[in-house]
């Protein structure tokens, strides 16, 4: 695919990278852009989610971290509106996402929401694949 070769390990990853891969080799800037600051994003949430399970978080921090994964999402959503993409499917889940990390009271509830950004991650690669894919 487009001379990129995989370095992931399992199927799934195999399925993301080659997805990703689709989206930034489609001359799509836009799309490409807002697949940088998603994964910037879930990284965030993917990274934060097993130092609170392992205690490494100090619970008192709990306002740092949710401003910080707060504004990982606010990211993502300005870069949708700069490019008028709010009719994405999936934006309205990502607005809601952001009402829900704002209002998590604990490290353990934002770490708690890990999995519903990874299936929103999800939801939005394959609505920008298809936007990029219906352009060519």
């Amino acid at each position: 695919m487009h001379n990129y070769k995989s370095i992931g390990g399992d199927a799934h990853w195999l399925a993301e990278e080659e997805q990703w891969a689709r989206i930034l080799a489609s001359g799509d800037a836009a799309a490409g852009m807002v697949l940088v600051f998603l994964q910037k994003m879930c990284t965030a949430f993917h990274e934060f989610e097993p130092a609170c399970k392992a205690g490494a978080l100090d619970e008192s921090n709990t306002e740092f971290f949710r401003q910080r994964l707060a504004g990982r999402v606010r990211w993502v959503i300005r870069g949708m509106e700069a490019n008028a993409l709010e009719s994405v499917e999936g934006f309205a889940q990502l607005q809601h996402l952001l009402e829900r990390v704002e209002a998590a009271p604990t490290t353990a509830a934002l770490a708690a929401l890990t999995d519903e950004v990874h299936q929103l991650g999800h939801l939005l690669c394959d609505a920008l694949l298809r936007r990029c894919e219906k352009r060519t």
